[in-house]
């Protein structure tokens, strides 16, 4: 990907031009992503059943807004509904500044649901900038970036906190980043690669393994709940605003890191799904269930082993779906929309959960990873 020649140089540019519009979208956004939960339940005094069920209503609306958005994508072109969907983003800003229940939920709802829209189209500029035998490491590339400019944003909001400042303030800088990333995405000119495809699985063994991805992916979802539930557990332990949102920032860290090692790494990309992803992922929510006890450093324990698991889904889902889709957008909205289904149910229920104690809410989680691993798995032998 580094190399001198001309092939390698124009991929790079474009490569780094979507990754980078990621890392300044996650830089502004993902503040209101922290702060949200603790401006519901802790500004707001609303209960944690009824942050449940937001949460829920916010994947739910994603199940319609990414599937909606790869099907634009095919209709109408990727970078043109990337760049409308990335744009919108901003408005999630305004979640700080809400004085009431309403006004935090409409404005955060209006900048996940763009993040859903725009998600699968952006995908399918990564894959139309790219030959299919560099999109695993393009792909890693592109989750690093994204979750350091996350991580970045909760390095400020964790201080921030620290400091006492504003809650308001902490998400202003959201309106600067996200106009730089989409900007970023226009410059993108792409290479028309998106159809070309090396390991197009034939016939039933293709759509029999696309089914399991989808369907393990929504299975998963149940598991991939809110970080926000992580955020708040840390708050109950420790009573401090800013180990709540170091706690998210561990998990981002660890994310961005991993991201790019398994986008180089030689794997089977199914059996690494099954394993690095699915199947840690069960052992991180096991970890917050029954570790969490002993204090914020269990906590944050259970924090990496997650990071490490949503980084190998996030390399490995779409780079398997690239290769067995006929219609890339339809295939990113689809895996977008197994995402959501299982999120929006999961974080209702996890919410319900949490009111009996959060080991109920975390157990839940990790069934959920553990059958969508052995489901991959299975596939995957055969």
């Amino acid at each position: 990907m580094l190399s001198g020649d001309g092939h390698n140089v124009k991929y790079k540019s474009d490569v780094l031009k979507i990754s980078f519009s990621a890392f300044f979208a996650d830089l502004g956004y993902q503040a209101a992503v922290a702060l949200f939960p603790l401006v519901v339940v802790v500004v707001l005094h609303a209960p944690i059943s009824l942050y449940g069920l937001i949460e829920g209503i916010n994947y739910g609306g994603g199940i319609l807004m990414g599937l909606m958005g790869g099907v634009l994508a095919d209709k109408y072109g990727a970078k043109r509904v990337a760049v409308i969907g990335n744009a919108i983003i901003v408005v999630i800003g305004f979640t700080g500044m809400a004085k009431n229940l309403v006004q935090a939920v409409v404005a955060f709802m209006t900048g996940w649901f763009a993040r859903n829209f725009r998600s699968p189209p952006r995908r399918v500029m990564m894959l139309d900038v790219t030959y299919p035998e560099e999109r695993k490491e393009a792909f890693g590339v592109l989750h690093a970036l994204d979750i350091l400019g996350a991580s970045l944003a909760l390095v400020y909001v964790t201080l921030g906190l620290y400091m006492k400042v504003s809650i308001a303030l902490l998400t202003v800088p959201a309106f600067v980043t996200l106009i730089i990333s989409t900007l970023l995405l226009v410059s993108v000119k792409g290479r028309g690669l998106m159809g070309k495809k090396t390991n197009v699985e034939a016939g039933r063994k293709g759509r029999r393994l696309f089914a399991a991805v989808i369907a393990s992916t929504a299975l998963f979802a149940f598991s991939q709940y809110s970080f926000g539930f992580p955020i708040i557990t840390t708050y109950e332990v420790s009573k401090e605003l800013y180990l709540a949102t170091a706690t998210y920032l561990v998990f981002l860290l660890t994310s961005s890191a991993f991201g790019y090692v398994f986008g180089k790494v030689k794997v089977n990309e199914t059996k690494g799904l099954a394993l690095f992803g699915y199947f840690l992922a069960g052992l991180g929510s096991l970890g917050f269930a029954f570790l969490s006890g002993y204090g914020v450093s269990a906590i944050w324990l259970s924090s990496v082993v997650m990071g490490i698991a949503v980084a190998a889904t996030e390399v490995y889902e779409p780079t398997i779906i690239s290769g067995i889709a006929q219609k890339e957008g339809l295939g990113m909205g689809l895996l977008s929309m197994g995402r959501s289904i299982g999120i929006f149910l999961g974080n209702a229920i996890m919410g319900l959960l949490y009111q009996f104690g959060y080991a109920y809410s975390y157990t839940f989680a990790a069934l959920m990873s553990f059958v969508a691993s052995l489901m991959v798995y299975l596939v995957s032998r055969k």
